[in-house]
């Protein structure tokens, strides 16, 4: 007989604003967020519990947050300093599971088919999560990793366990958009044949599904009715470029500034490649000025480049053709390595 699938989503709640908590616990007792844009003016990218009292949520514009919470922090968007909170909470995530799938920087899938207790688990889970990370996380257990994703986003802030032979009845009164796989394309579609909730869906004929949307069709009739379970995957997935981009808080005319900056940036790119054991066979530059008008270069090098002093001279040489003959401030800075192969052998040994 075959183990049936329990799929653990787990979610680190306003994970942008706990990470900044943890850095400064006094901001706890204050509503909080944590903002997008050059002066952190732009939108809000997380917001603790005390500042989603007050009405404001991911997405608001900060002057409009301001508006609705008075005494509000703002906090501008730190990263680097996110991805290594992450890598502790992986970490610990790494321990309860023989497989663990990050979906993103704060969210990811954990597979429990092999547990007694899902739940049993998910409270061990969370509990080390937060006596070693000091973040609170929201959960859901179901028998696939759609299923368990919107156990989680229902669950918000807490854990919620689908079981098994409940699906149907739990997704019934759910909106289709509540899927991240369902856009607003096939939500109007899916609203043409009369499907607005799952339960609708399930009772449209499956042949009408797959005619209209194909496969996806055919999947989203058997989750509908309660029948979509799947294992979870490693999945594997070579690197093809990898990339950085810069928007500095000021418009700069110093170009000699902007390629300083532009060596450390391109220096952290190459140290991840290295250990990725990875090569780049293409480089490409781009400089955004303050008029929004932009200006790229790129080269495409014989072959795969090893040698970091080859590939800091090209750049250079680059972002001085994306310059030549500019009077204009530059406001961003991109820059792009693609075409990786694997590093030659030798290399590889000798580094």
């Amino acid at each position: 007989m075959k183990t049936p699938s329990r799929i653990l989503c787990v979610d680190a709640d306003n994970f942008f604003a706990s990470c900044e908590e943890l850095l400064s616990p006094a901001l706890r007792t204050r509503p909080l967020i944590v903002a997008g844009g050059r002066r952190n003016d732009g939108i809000v990218l997380s917001a603790n519990c005390r500042a989603k009292a007050s009405g404001v949520k991911s997405g608001l514009a900060v002057f409009a947050a301001r508006r609705l919470s008075a005494g509000l922090v703002v906090c501008p968007a730190r990263p680097e300093v996110y991805r290594q909170i992450s890598a502790r909470l992986f970490a610990v995530l790494n321990r309860f599971s023989p497989l663990v799938l990050q979906a993103s920087v704060d969210e990811g899938f954990l597979d429990l088919s092999a547990e007694a207790d899902g739940a049993a688990r998910w409270r061990e889970l969370s509990a080390a999560v937060s006596g070693e990370v000091g973040l609170q996380l929201s959960g859901g257990l179901a028998n696939s990793r759609w299923l368990a994703k919107l156990a989680t986003d229902a669950a918000k802030p807490g854990f919620l366990e689908v079981g098994a032979g409940t699906e149907k009845e739990f997704l019934a009164v759910r909106n289709v958009r509540e899927l991240s796989g369902i856009g607003e394309n096939h939500a109007r579609a899916l609203a043409a044949l009369g499907a607005v909730t799952f339960g609708d869906v399930a009772r449209l004929p499956s042949m009408l599904l797959r005619q209209r949307f194909g496969i996806f069709g055919q999947k989203l009739w058997l989750f509908a009715n309660g029948g979509w379970s799947e294992k979870l995957l490693a999945e594997v997935r070579t690197r093809t470029l990898i990339s950085r981009q810069k928007t500095f808080s000021f418009d700069v005319r110093d170009y000699r500034r902007v390629l300083q900056f532009g060596t450390v940036e391109l220096k952290t790119l190459l140290a991840q490649l290295r250990r990725e054991q990875l090569a780049p066979r293409e480089l490409g530059v781009t400089v955004r000025f303050a008029d929004f008008s932009e200006v790229s270069a790129k080269h495409r090098f014989r072959v795969a480049q090893e040698r970091d002093e080859i590939i800091f001279a090209m750049f250079a040489a680059k972002f001085a053709e994306c310059v030549a003959g500019q009077t204009k401030f530059v406001r961003q800075l991109r820059l792009s390595l693609w075409n990786l192969s694997p590093m030659a052998a030798q290399q590889t040994f000798w580094e």
